[in-house]
């Protein structure tokens, strides 16, 4: 056993699944651990135990928070001790994707209503430099509180892409339109109409996967179709007013340039939506 992850293995070893008196001490076994791997190994060593461990704490993780119902108590207690944007642990990468899938979860099940506006606010609250980048992946599920009482996913993906976030607000937009392809569309109309926005057809490209699958493909190791019942397409009536966006928005020669790399019927907006701005 190598001696720089052996909290973390006598962890796992002590852990039952469903257990959430194990979910402490195997949190502060895997933060110890991989800050040790760390020091000892380097980034190649980080990445080998990420790699071969993450997936098996994460089920633990989710597990515990999810034995009868979603235990948003735990989960936050496990937020508190290890918060997110800090840099001075290594559980996020655990936390972001547990809570990532029971804000899905909820919205799917319960309604947006029903997600707790502290987990909205821990996931917005991620960031790269802070928590990595297996974190910062999870994170964009805030996409899926959209149209939630308290807190204004729309404003605030547009704050950031006001902000030069761009990364960040590509993943929310995608989970905004997984969520809610109208709402998407509305993302998607604000970030090319805004003056402090560089309009970028990359946006809409954050719409196609509704085309392939009915999730996103993060939070990671999680297949959510086998435990949820969840179909989404976009309309006929969706689809034609994100043309008749697009005409208004894009110039006409750079969508006729583009079409062929998009599902969307980008030849079609330019020739029947086009805005008379282009004329």
């Amino acid at each position: 056993m190598p001696r720089d992850i052996a909290p973390l293995t006598r962890a796992l070893e002590d852990t039952t699944p469903g257990d959430q008196r194990d979910v402490y001490s195997l949190l502060a076994a895997w933060n110890q651990s991989i800050e040790t791997a760390l020091e000892r190994g380097g980034g190649s060593r980080f990445r080998e135990v990420m790699g071969q461990y993450l997936e098996e704490v994460i089920d633990l993780i989710d597990a515990a928070a999810t034995n009868d119902e979603i235990d948003w108590t735990l989960l936050e207690d496990c937020v508190d001790a290890y918060p997110p944007g800090v840099g001075d642990h290594h559980c996020s990468s655990v936390l972001a994707n547990v809570v990532a899938r029971c804000v899905i979860r909820t919205r799917i099940r319960d309604g947006v209503e029903e997600i707790p506006a502290w987990t909205l606010e821990y996931l917005a609250s991620i960031t790269m430099d802070g928590d990595g980048d297996w974190a910062w992946e999870s994170a964009a599920a805030f996409g899926w509180g959209v149209g939630h009482p308290d807190i204004a996913v729309l404003d605030r993906t547009v704050e950031r892409a006001e902000t030069g976030d761009d990364w960040s607000v590509l993943d929310h937009l995608e989970h905004v339109t997984f969520a809610d392809p109208d709402s998407g569309i509305t993302l998607l109309e604000r970030l090319l109409r805004s003056t402090e926005t560089v309009e970028d057809l990359e946006f809409l490209r954050m719409l196609e996967p509704l085309f392939e699958r009915d999730f996103p493909n993060f939070p990671e190791y999680w297949e959510p179709h086998i435990e949820l019942e969840y179909d989404i397409t976009f309309t006929d009536d969706e689809l034609d007013r994100l043309l008749r966006l697009l005409g208004d928005t894009v110039h006409p020669d750079r969508l006729r340039h583009f079409d062929e790399q998009f599902t969307f019927d980008l030849q079609r907006a330019a020739d029947e939506y086009s805005s008379a701005n282009y004329d």
